[in-house]
């Protein structure tokens, strides 16, 4: 297909970008700094962005009814907050999870083909979150290579003067068919730095997404009169697509370099069964037929022992995450099957609709886990043994003899952590998540929000947003820290908690 990408003229018009760039952005970046919250960030984001690629951001499945209910499941609870708590800013929100230190207690979650709302792309949000010392997620989906995600973050250089702090990268996998695939991209994520791992399990069939199908939705765009009229609407997404490489899903790159790697291999003598070029299928280079591919690749038949599978081929490299979980028998199977953390999400409404919102099941995911008094004493057990110089062997020595009613991970044996995501805007549905159970919190929408709105700028302004909002939070509900969290519930009568479901009589209005 001619395309202006194919013709090149991305490359004369990248040219121009200095002097076209801050015009076509000058309304953006006027809106989006006048922005308060992630609601504002979502305005100038449906402003900026394409018509396609905004809808495929916002929307969820079927009717959106679980897209809605995610959200409304935060506004049934309710705070009972403590007064003359004594606290003074700056609250302390550091945490830690899945082997990482980090500053905040979210993160972005991994979300597929972000250079398609902006330029700025994975390295975007990635660049972000390193500079407010949060971890970053990289999707399979990814329109950015694990490779390239770690050159263009480079090395941090305020660990210079200390001991440097590993990356904080997860990164985040579908499994597909061809288990070749799977292993070029779990070898490259290695190689990358990133040193943990998550499973994604509830995209073995694709959710019934109808605004996709109106709008005609495809990766690359397909220049079809409906989208060309679009982007006319948009100058500022429509320089930014034209004036740049054309974007595409990353993974079948990874895995056509691995496989022309193992081909330069055999060329100078390797002829071992894995390494033999021949015996592998060869990939498609053009961009809309990978599209095609990538769609066939996924296995709908993938299972535990598939999953178990996985979990071996990531080896010792570093925690595993089952990401996908709503219920608390396969968060247990999770656990069994050799998962180190349980990641509770219902793919932010864009699967199954009338999915249960993970909010709503976070309490009895972590009751499954030994529920929240021998959550907050193995994670204290764990701070104090780290405080005293301890590592990993040492905390699940601690944790086994002192918190038995802990789960733990069978292949370090440390504490089972537990991640949610999905329907949070603010950071008051940060801090219930944290109070209910989660070790961490991810968010995807509002991420992508702000990356659409104004690329690295409006996701640093995402950052600030929700870090201001969820220390705002703690301070008044009188939690000075994220252990003061954990604890607000443990070990409470329901009218000694601090965060409690309200209770009306009456069912919730889902209606717009």
């Amino acid at each position: 297909m001619l395309t202006p990408h194919s013709l090149g003229l991305h490359k004369i018009l990248s040219l121009l970008s200095p002097l076209v760039r801050p015009v076509v952005n000058w309304n953006a970046e006027r809106r989006l700094a006048n922005a308060v919250n992630v609601s504002d960030i979502r305005d100038c984001a449906k402003q900026r962005a394409h018509k396609m690629v905004f809808d495929y951001l916002d929307s969820g499945a079927d009717d959106e009814v679980t897209l809605r209910r995610n959200k409304d499941a935060f506004v049934d609870l309710e705070f009972h907050y403590k007064v003359l708590a004594g606290l003074k800013p700056p609250l302390d929100l550091s945490t830690r999870v899945l082997g990482n230190d980090v500053e905040v207690p979210f993160f972005p979650s991994p979300t597929a083909g972000s250079k398609m709302f902006h330029a700025d792309g994975e390295i975007g949000i990635a660049r972000a979150a390193k500079k407010v010392g949060a971890m970053y997620c990289l999707s399979t989906m990814g329109t950015t290579s694990p490779r390239d995600l770690a050159a263009s973050l480079g090395t941090d250089s305020s660990d210079l003067s200390a001991t440097p702090q590993p990356p904080k990268r997860l990164f985040q996998l579908y499994v597909w068919r061809d288990r070749s695939l799977v292993r070029d991209l779990l070898a490259q994520a290695k190689e990358s730095g990133f040193t943990s791992l998550a499973l994604t399990a509830d995209l073995t069939w694709y959710g019934n997404r109808e605004m996709d199908t109106r709008n005609g939705f495809t990766v690359p765009p397909s220049y079809s009169s409906s989208q060309v009229l679009q982007a006319l609407k948009k100058p500022a997404w429509s320089w930014d697509f034209l004036a740049n490489d054309e974007y595409a899903y990353a993974a079948l790159d990874v895995a056509v370099r691995a496989r022309q790697e193992r081909a330069a291999a055999c060329s100078v003598g390797n002829t071992s069964t894995r390494n033999h070029p021949e015996a592998e299928e060869p990939l498609p280079t053009d961009r809309r037929a990978q599209v095609s591919f990538i769609r066939d690749a996924f296995d709908p038949s993938f299972n535990w022992n598939d999953a178990e599978w996985l979990c071996d081929e990531w080896g010792s490299v570093g925690p595993v995450a089952l990401k996908g979980v709503v219920r608390p028998d396969d968060a247990s199977r999770a656990v069994a099957s050799g998962f180190d953390a349980v990641w509770v999400s219902n793919h932010g409404g864009r699967q199954l609709e009338g999915a249960v919102a993970p909010i709503d099941v976070l309490p009895s995911i972590r009751g499954a886990m030994g529920g929240t008094e021998a959550w907050c004493a193995a994670k204290n057990v764990a701070d104090s043994v780290r405080k005293g110089g301890g590592g990993d062997a040492e905390i699940a020595t601690a944790v086994a003899q002192r918190v038995p009613d802990m789960k733990t991970s069978l292949r370090t044996g440390l504490p089972v952590e537990i991640i949610l995501d999905g329907g949070i805007t603010r950071g008051t549905d940060i801090v219930k998540a944290l109070v209910l159970g989660a070790d961490a919190v991810g968010l995807g929408k509002p991420f992508l929000f702000g990356l659409c709105a104004g690329g690295e700028t409006g996701v640093r302004k995402v950052f600030e947003i929700l870090r201001e909002e969820t220390e705002r939070a703690m301070g008044l509900l009188g939690a000075g820290s994220v252990q003061d969290l954990r604890e607000a519930n443990s070990g409470k009568r329901e009218d000694e908690k601090f965060v409690r479901r309200r209770s009306t009589g009456r069912g919730r209005d889902f209606r717009v």
